[in-house]
């Protein structure tokens, strides 16, 4: 198993949870394999509770698959998908993690001053899964135990 940085727009979060899938722009498949983890990152960005913080660890229960079917909130909008390369997924952990509180306990981020870089594209952390003891830290503040 191989856990994988995440980040989403704050308003994929109801819909990864609510329809069971995740999708990007992109085909992930040569990163993100069936039955890997995904650790959900809330990008600051158009957040207006979750920016900033870790929301969920899901896992991949399928394999890749394109789909054009609009099911997140701004493929809706725009009637037509923007995230067609998918997978289902089904929650593990979920909860609030506020970022911020862990990074001086965890060791992915090497250089803590570069934060941004880490945060960004999928899967993020460079292209690079996260380490399992830093997965099961993500996964005790989730659960309220840091």
């Amino acid at each position: 198993m191989t856990y994988w940085l995440i980040p989403i727009q704050e308003d994929m979060w109801d819909t990864i949870r609510s329809e069971g899938v995740y999708g990007y722009k992109q085909d992930l498949s040569q990163y993100i394999a069936k039955g890997d983890y995904l650790i959900i990152y809330v990008s600051k960005y158009y957040a207006k509770v979750y920016g900033g913080k870790i929301v969920g660890v899901v896992k991949v229960l399928t394999e890749w698959y394109h789909d054009e079917t609009p099911v997140f909130p701004e493929e809706k909008v725009r009637n037509r998908a923007l995230f067609p390369y998918r997978v289902r997924v089904e929650p593990e952990v979920t909860g609030v993690c506020e970022f911020k509180s862990i990074l001086d306990k965890i060791v992915f981020i090497e250089d803590k001053a570069q934060l941004a870089k880490y945060l960004r594209n999928a899967p993020a952390n460079l292209k690079r899964p996260i380490p399992e003891q830093d997965a099961k830290l993500i996964e005790e503040c989730l659960n309220g135990h840091i």
